[in-house]
């Protein structure tokens, strides 16, 4: 089932402003202290003597918000490579050795959509270990040639691993849909012949665009001392080569209404019950980098829509046809990020072999003619309890989310990415200004006479009895033949033109 996964923080007003030594800056948040190298690194320190552990993290804005046809899947290979040896520890081996030294129980490294990092746990006294190791894997990878080709093999299992998973098929499905300009920038795993022949040359590229201190932030959290790290920092950092802002000519954005009519999907999916069927309604959302406003509606949007007793719930449960057996079923889901933000309203339905096609396009009915005019016409909706007890639950999910160093360090590190850091800072107190008046507006801007993708996830047993139905109804079917955007003739053709 899909949850809204929003991550959340403290109100400003609820906490107060703390400094340490004449290096750092304010934060309003206790015991979170940021500095800036001269070469322009953030360092985020979060103080937390509970354990005698640091968590050490290493971000690069980067992933697949960075890429093109032509490199959609290098920032996935290049992360490999920060593994495979460096100036200090050789080779893959050495690099292996030195993390089992330091004792680390957990380490890795991802790239997704909009972010490159690198991450593991220490204990405390290890710290200036655990922060050259960071160093030197970030500035000084070897690239070495066998290396290199060994890694794309396995890059390439991973990607083409994905050919064959439902799961993969369906989000693939989803972002070329709903990204129809650029899907390569919301697919971080990458384009097959693009790693196939991927060159050293294209990873140097990539690391002196990227891989700079200006376009990274060192994250440390746990049970060190803020001005010791940033010392560390300075020595260990401070003479990394700050380049040029890699984001200053700004790309042209996704698409605000990349549909012309209403989409509609099937995909047979072994993984569900013949019982039941999933269906889900996404629209384009508001995404951090272009509409910071709608953002924080698009939240408390979200906290009304999961109330049992909201407006949304109860209308989908009050329509009988769509068979939702109860209340726990029906969801609404939004993240913020920085540029491929979706929203998604979804139910599991019962009797999927029973008129699934029609009651489908009823759940988007329902929420485009009945839930939204509903909010719109009605100023009254929402009631002075509903918002306080959202403002609670903000509050009661900061509590939550802050409970380690290692919580307050991935959250931080999570806004950093998708927005800033004061986005972070001040995140609940301007949740709380939203009213009814930003409701509507987002409601307006972003769902109200806007055109959707609706998915169903049947079982395939159950989809062979209702295909010509689903045909009938106009939904095409997800497949891996067509989900993933470097499979389509159209893609390479416009590309080949160019």
């Amino acid at each position: 089932m899909i949850r809204n996964v929003k991550h959340t923080v403290l109100c400003a007003v609820l906490i107060v402003f703390s400094v340490f030594g004449l290096s750092a800056e304010k934060t309003p948040v206790d015991d979170l202290y940021h500095y800036t190298l001269d070469n322009g690194l953030n360092v985020y320190v979060v103080e937390n003597h509970a354990a005698p552990l640091a968590y050490i993290e290493i971000a690069v804005k980067a992933g697949g918000i960075a890429q093109s046809p032509q490199t959609a899947g290098l920032f996935h290979l290049y992360e490999h490579m920060m593994f495979k040896g460096n100036t200090k520890y050789r080779d893959a081996a050495a690099v292996q050795r030195a993390i089992s030294d330091m004792g680390v129980p957990d380490w890795n490294g991802t790239t997704g959509a909009e972010c490159v990092n690198y991450f593991f746990t220490v204990p405390s006294k290890l710290l200036r270990a655990g922060m050259e190791f960071w160093s030197y894997a970030i500035r000084e990878p070897l690239l070495d040639p066998q290396e290199f080709e060994t890694e794309k093999k396995v890059v390439l299992s991973e990607i083409e691993g994905g050919l064959a998973d439902p799961d993969t098929i369906y989000s693939s499905g989803i972002r070329k849909t709903l990204f129809p300009k650029y899907p390569w920038r919301a697919d971080p795993a990458g384009s097959p012949d693009v790693v196939r022949s991927a060159t050293i040359g294209q990873i140097k590229d990539i690391q002196k665009k990227y891989y700079i201190p200006n376009n990274a932030a060192l994250f440390v959290g746990g049970d060190v001392d803020p001005d010791e790290v940033y010392r560390l920092a300075k020595e260990l950092y401070g003479s990394w080569r700050k380049g040029g802002d890699p984001w200053a000519e700004q790309a042209e954005p996704q698409l605000d209404e990349p549909l012309t009519r209403v989409v509609y999907q099937v995909m047979p999916y072994d993984k569900i019950s013949p019982q039941i069927a999933q269906v889900s309604v996404m629209f384009r959302g508001p995404d951090a980098g272009r509409d910071v406003r709608s953002t924080y509606a698009a939240d408390v949007t979200g906290y009304l829509f999961q109330d049992p007793q909201g407006v949304y719930v109860k209308t989908m449960m009050d329509t009988k046809e769509l068979g939702i057996p109860d209340q726990q079923y029906v969801w609404e889901g939004y993240q913020t990020t920085r540029a491929t933000s979706i929203l998604n309203f979804g139910a599991l339905v019962t009797d999927p072999d029973s008129n699934l096609p029609q009651r489908s396009q009823l759940f988007l009915k329902t929420i485009t003619d009945a839930v939204v005019p509903r909010i719109l016409g009605n100023k009254n909706i929402f009631t002075k309890p509903q918002f306080d007890q959202i403002h609670q639950k903000m509050k009661d999910n900061w509590i939550n989310d802050s409970e380690t160093a290692e919580q307050v360090k991935n959250n931080l590190r999570f806004w950093w990415i998708t927005a800033s850091d004061d986005y972070y800072y001040h995140y609940v107190g301007n949740m709380m200004k939203v009213d009814k008046k930003g409701i509507d507006a987002f409601l307006n801007k972003y769902i109200n006479g806007k055109n959707a993708l609706v998915t169903v996830l049947v079982n395939p047993a159950v989809y062979e009895q209702q295909k010509q139905d689903f045909a009938d109804a106009g939904f095409v079917e997800i497949t891996k033949d067509t989900a993933f955007w470097y499979e389509d003739p159209a893609y390479r053709d416009a590309e080949a033109a160019k």
